[in-house]
This record gives structure tokens, sequence and C-alpha cells, in this order.
């Protein structure tokens, strides 16, 4: 059966409008976005037959269908060893590829790369507007007064994608405040737009009280002006002047993250003195952070040597049911505590529980993938340098939350991975299809 006409003529055009969706909706409207994901899939699996032939040697697309496949074999093992936990385990093979799905948004983006400005607007104001429609207004008193408040998200989720604004808009200033319309400078309408947009995520990181995403601010500043140091001394930076604002928007992004850690000094004198009370052995200061990700740890480690080549499978919890089954051998203290938590706060070593070594082969894989991506950004003619640096930092904040947290499989940061990472490799393969043939010279023989 063929397709329509119109549906094969403008599946281009209708990507554009389903990708708009997608980043408005990600964190607003689960629904519609879950829907536009789901038929820019489809559009995607139509394109495969025609780009075949390019397809076969493009990595992502290659370890999207090799990560499915294999994430499909290790459910149904796990199914089979463990029947208890198979209705998990379907589940676990969907959360496990979404991630992955940034490779069919990054088709699409690749056609029209230049769109890239408007989908992280379109990100922005959905984020938004997500908030505001999702908050109980009533609570505002309290929140002004310290409470601390997740805008009905998951707070750890809302901070980190928070924090990943906040650097995109002191690193898109020129660019908001040197608003044209109609040909003609708005700079009033442009610091307007700038300062409300600042206020924003700042509201966010102070009521959320997130620890990890201040310090992710704090890593993020170091590294800019770090960055722009060295780029200064090889001559790179176009000006002086340039240089400074750079340098001064990462210093700026210390200071906030020193702020942020400062306004929640009360959680760290109450995580101190549980650490004190605790003794030498400080995982056992059970209502310190820090101290349950060390016991945390502890628990992943000795479930993967459990099982350290396929894990337990995608579907099985550690915490919620190999440790209450008493599946692996654990402490007593292990026992009744860690069960009292949802997951090990760690992509790194839920990969290590759920799919052993092969899982560490998979993100190895991955992480070879991005850099690829990476790597396109600085060639000639190099990228934006106030994209490029959104871009790389972004990734280098992802990675730190991913470390401490574990929402990857969750639709707030699922859907943050799989539009940035969209935007970043579609990036990539848009200029790599716009990029000059290699010449090899041949060299006659005898």
């Amino acid at each position: 059966m063929r397709l329509p006409g119109t549906l094969r003529t403008h599946r281009p055009e209708i990507a554009r409008v389903l990708v708009f969706i997608f980043a408005f909706s990600a964190w607003s409207m689960t629904a519609p976005a879950n829907i536009a994901l789901a038929l820019l899939v489809a559009l995607f699996l139509m394109d495969i037959p025609g780009h075949w032939r390019e397809l076969r040697r493009e990595p992502a697309f290659l370890l999207l269908f090799g990560v499915a496949a294999i994430t499909v074999l290790l459910a149904l093992r796990a199914a089979f060893l463990f029947p208890a936990t198979a209705s998990d385990q379907w589940l676990g093979i969907s959360a496990w590829i979404a991630p992955f799905l940034f490779f069919p948004v990054a088709w699409w983006v690749r056609l029209e790369p230049n769109k890239l400005w408007d989908l992280l607007i379109a990100a922005a104001l959905g984020l938004a507007f997500g908030v505001v429609r999702k908050s109980d207004w009533s609570l505002l008193p309290q929140v002004l007064e310290g409470l601390r408040y997740d805008f009905g998200f998951a707070a750890l989720g809302l901070a980190f994608i928070a924090a990943v604004l906040l650097v995109g808009l002191l690193l898109f200033r020129a660019r908001i405040v040197g608003l044209r319309l109609r040909g003609r400078p708005r700079p009033t309408l442009g610091w307007t737009i700038w300062g409300l947009g600042l206020a924003f995520p700042l509201g966010l990181l102070l009521a959320t009280q997130s620890r990890g995403a201040a310090m992710m601010l704090g890593v993020a500043g170091g590294l800019y002006a770090f960055g722009q140091l060295r780029g200064n001394r090889q001559g790179v930076s176009p000006t002086p002047g340039q240089t400074r604002r750079a340098i001064a928007s990462g210093v700026l992004l210390l200071a906030l993250a020193v702020l942020l850690l400062w306004s929640t000094k009360g959680r760290q004198m109450a995580d101190w003195q549980a650490f004190k009370s605790a003794g030498p052995q400080l995982s056992y200061a059970e209502s310190a952070s820090a101290a349950i990700r060390l016991n945390l740890l502890e628990v992943g480690l000795k479930t993967f040597a459990e099982r350290p080549l396929l894990g337990f499978g995608p579907g099985t919890s550690t915490t919620e049911y190999l440790i209450p089954q008493r599946l692996v051998p654990l402490s007593e203290h292990h026992l009744a505590h860690v069960p009292n938590i949802s997951h090990l706060h760690s992509v790194p070593l839920e990969i290590l529980t759920r799919f052993g070594l092969t899982g560490v082969l998979i993100g190895v894989l991955l992480l070879a993938v991005l850099v690829r991506a990476y790597l396109t950004l600085w060639k000639d003619p190099p990228v934006a340098p106030d994209l490029r640096a959104f871009l790389t930092l972004g990734g280098v904040m992802t990675l730190l939350y991913c470390i401490y947290d574990f929402r990857i499989v969750n639709l707030d940061l699922r859907f943050f991975f799989i539009l940035f990472f969209g935007l970043l490799y579609g990036l990539h393969l848009a200029r790599a299809e716009r990029a000059p043939p290699r010449i090899v010279k041949r060299h006659a023989a005898g």
C-alpha cells in the first residue's frame, strides 16, 4: 500500500511542526509531547528506506537499534529469571530505549539547523508555562518565607533544567538584549525579557533548594571562565572586551552557585550534625543526603558484583525488589534502610545493576557518539561561540546530574535528554552533510 502523496512529500514540514510541539510541551503537557515524539519516530521510520545508505554508516542510528535489541533480550531473560518482575521488564524496555530517541529528533532538526534558536525559545516558554500551570499558588506566601517547593515537578529534576536555562540566558544575553522587531533594535524590550528570564530560573533554584544544581552552576561557571582565559591566550577570542564579558559571566555563575548554597545552609548544618552523630561510619547518617548516596553506592556495587556481565534486567529495581526479596546478600542496616528509597540515585549505578558490563559498553558507545558530535562544534567554520558554549556546558551538567540522581527513565529528564542532545546531534548531522568531500591524493605506483 502506497503512502498518501501529501505524507510522502511533506514529511519534513510535518516533522518541523512536531518538533516544535515536542519542544514546547515537553515539561508542560505530557500527552502532546508523547504524541509528537511518537509521530516523529514514525516519520523517521518511513524515511529509513530512502536514506539507508547513509544511515547504515551512522553510529547513533546503529546504537539506537542495538540498544533496543539488547534491552529486549535482557528484559526477556529477566522476566524468565524473576517472573514476578515481568510487567516491570516490559515497562523497562521502553523506558531505557526512550533516551536514545534523540537521534530521530536530530534527523529532522538537521534539515533546518537555523531553527535551533526557535526550538530553544519554545522549550523555555514551555517550561515556564508548565510551572505556571502545575503550581499550587495558594502556597506562594510559604514559598516566599522559605518553604521548599517543587512547582508540581520533581524538585531535583526541575532544578537541573532551571540551572541549564540560567546558563543559556547568561550566554545568550547579547542576542536577547539586541532584539530587533521589523528591522529596528528594541533594547528596552530586550533587557526586560532578559531580566524577567533570569528571575524565573533563579526563583526556581531558590525554591527547590537543590544543592546539586547550585554546584553544577559553579562547575559551569568555572569551566566557562577557564575556557575563555585559555582561548584568549591562544588568540581565539575576537576582542579583549568580549573576553572580559565572557569571563564576567563565568564569575557570575560561580557567585550565584555560592549564594544558592548559602541559602541552603540550614540543610547543610543538619547534614553535618547527622554525620557527627554517625561517628566513623558516615554512610549510617541516614538523614544526610551525602550519606544516603554513600550507602547506595555501596549497595549498588555489591549488587553489580552478583551479576556483573548482564545484570538483573532493565526493569529490576535494586531498592524495591532485589533487597526486599533478599536476592542480594547485604547487612541488616542495608536491609532496614535501603528499601525505603525508590532508586539508587545514580544513572551509572542503575546501569551497572540492571545491565552489568553490557550497560557499561552501551554507555561508553553513547559517550563516543556524543563526543563525536561535540567535536563537530569546533570544526571550521566553528559554531557561534555562545551556542557552542551552551551545548558544551549543558552536556557537562547533564553528565554531573546523572551521577547524583536517577531520572533518565522519568519523563522530565528523558524529554530533556531527547531534546537537548537531539539539537546537538541535529547540528552535527547538518554540518556533516554540508562538509566538502575529502580529497584523497593518489600516488603513482612504481
